[in-house]
């Protein structure tokens, strides 16, 4: 996605899932919960190892003379 310069909305399936009734129980909310915050960790470190500064992108600055 980085290289293609595209967007993904990672939470779309967490989405779908909760919108498709799938969650039966508040217990399964908070798996899915722990699930996402481990997902994200895992993203931003395995980015920064990477040397990519994903999540964290900046606007390119305009320099006006």
């Amino acid at each position: 996605m980085v290289l293609a310069g595209i967007n993904h909305p990672p939470a779309g399936a967490t989405t779908l899932i909760v919108a498709l009734g799938i969650i039966a129980e508040p217990r399964y909310l908070l798996i899915i919960e722990a699930a996402v915050i481990l997902l994200t960790a895992q993203a931003f470190a395995i980015n920064r190892l990477a040397g990519l500064p994903y999540p964290l992108w900046r606007t390119k600055e305009i320099q006006h003379d």
